[in-house]
């Protein structure tokens, strides 16, 4: 049966039967080759043709996935990784060329063995020079693997860097580490990051652009971030104990925190070029239900304010949720702002029509009532007081989508369903979602027979 590269290489040749593919020079070979995993490069190639059979040794790209991954949760699959071992050895042994430019290596092993920890750290000290680029590492393991070298932190060429799962680094001296090159940094799924390592880690890089960290950390920390050169900053906390960030990122174009929070309002620099953000963040570790002065949220409204050139923002519900509780709230005004995506505890019309008097040239608002959350409030939602002494300039000219999401069907929805449709003088489409079946007779009823400003809006339920 022929192999898939060996079908692809057989259907590159003309009618006259001249093989095209065996007269592309080795680079370009090589370069093609260097997408595959390297088991698929070393068992096919060989199979294609004879020019192709030691392809393989000279490859400057290797990505090594541990086929004993769907074992993990067993306790023998020491024969498995055993396997392993032996063919990333051998190919590492019978390479011809030592430069390595790209190297990837997953391997899952639960058990606490000094075999597995020789092995990785064998492999990672092979790999690692001058002309290394790109260096993508997850491990799963029972302790954790804290032995990657602190030479690979001076590879001077590394622009491409990834760590997943139990690694842990340790990195107090900040000294030694210096990466010229380094654009792309992800620590994903990171149970044991230090976030002092962290800091020391990105003091070491001048030109980074793309910055990616999950975690779950066992006590709170602080992360510190500034640079000039940061373009995109994705920061998730995967437990409740959260982390505070202190963040100067003039460059930066895109923006995602979550279980975030800020010691004050000194934390936030320079974020005026931020594109598009999403913010599940929290003012400080007080919780709050009743703040005392509005200080509690100045933090979040400090971070909203470098935002100023925001397009596409969305706030999630624990965000949402400090907005609410502050006792004076004063909005930035989002000049740029086209997209709009609001999470909410409780629905409040107040709220609404004070974010969109700020956003005067918005396109698209969405909200959601987030019912699983557990602060969700099941009370009757807040409504206004007073009405709105002038329309919010959107809904006169700009704003054309509205998606309202989990719709309870209260009076302070309905009213601010109302509002919107009678002012909005551009809307062409309200989806509105969320009622059961025996409900959406009657409100779409009533809904349909609102007044509308635009002859053109389209309500949908769905």
């Amino acid at each position: 049966m022929d192999t898939p590269m060996a079908e692809a290489a057989e259907s590159i040749s003309d009618d006259d039967g001249i093989d095209r593919i065996n007269q592309l020079p080795n680079s370009l070979l090589h370069h093609i080759l260097s997408f595959l995993p390297t088991k698929t490069c070393v068992q096919t190639t060989p199979l294609v043709s004879r020019k192709w059979r030691n392809l393989w040794k000279n490859l400057e790209a290797l990505d090594f996935c541990d086929s004993s991954s769907p074992q993990i949760y067993e306790f023998d699959n020491d024969e498995q990784f055993l396997i392993f071992s032996v063919f990333v050895n051998t190919v590492l042994t019978l390479r011809k060329s030592r430069v390595v430019r790209k190297f990837c290596l997953s391997c899952y092993h639960v058990q606490l063995d000094p075999f597995y920890n020789h092995s990785i750290d064998t492999w990672i000290n092979a790999t690692i020079g001058p002309n290394l680029e790109e260096f993508h590492l997850t491990l799963l393991t029972a302790a954790g693997f804290n032995r990657v070298p602190l030479s690979l932190f001076s590879c001077p060429n590394l622009v491409s860097l990834s760590f997943n799962d139990y690694i842990i680094l340790q990195l107090q001296d900040n000294s030694k580490i210096c990466l010229p090159s380094l654009k792309l940094l992800q620590l994903l799924d990171m149970y044991n990051l230090d976030l002092n390592s962290v800091n020391a880690l990105l003091s070491g890089c001048p030109v980074l652009e793309n910055l990616e960290i999950s975690f779950a950390p066992e006590s709170l920390a602080t992360l510190r971030l500034s640079s000039s050169t940061l373009k995109r900053l994705k920061i998730d906390v995967e437990n409740e104990v959260g982390a505070y960030l202190e963040i100067d990122a003039p460059d930066l174009k895109y923006l995602s925190l979550t279980n975030i929070m800020f010691l004050n309002a000194a934390s936030v620099g320079n974020l005026h070029n931020v594109e598009e953000a999403h913010l599940d963040v929290f003012s400080t570790h007080r919780a709050p239900s009743s703040p005392s002065t509005s200080e509690s949220v100045e933090p979040v409204l400090r971070l909203l304010q470098a935002l100023s050139g925001i397009k596409h923002l969305k706030l999630l519900s624990s965000t949402t949720k400090w907005l609410f509780a502050a006792p004076v709230l004063d909005f930035p005004e989002f000049c740029h702002l086209l997209y709009l995506e609001l999470w909410l505890l409780s629905f409040n019309s107040s709220f609404l029509i004070d974010m969109l008097q700020k956003c005067p040239v918005l396109q698209t608002l969405i909200t959601f009532n987030d019912k699983m959350h557990p602060s969700y409030d099941s009370s009757p939602s807040y409504g206004w007081e007073v009405k709105p002494k002038s329309v919010p300039k959107c809904l006169v000219s700009h704003l054309t989508f509205i998606d309202l999401q989990r719709y309870l069907g209260n009076s302070n929805e309905l009213e601010f369903t109302s509002y919107v449709l009678q002012n909005g003088l551009v809307l062409k489409t309200m989806l509105i979602s969320g009622f059961s079946l025996e409900q959406r007779g009657e409100w779409l009823k009533k809904i349909s027979n609102l007044p509308r400003a635009s002859a053109m809006c389209q309500v949908t339920f769905h």
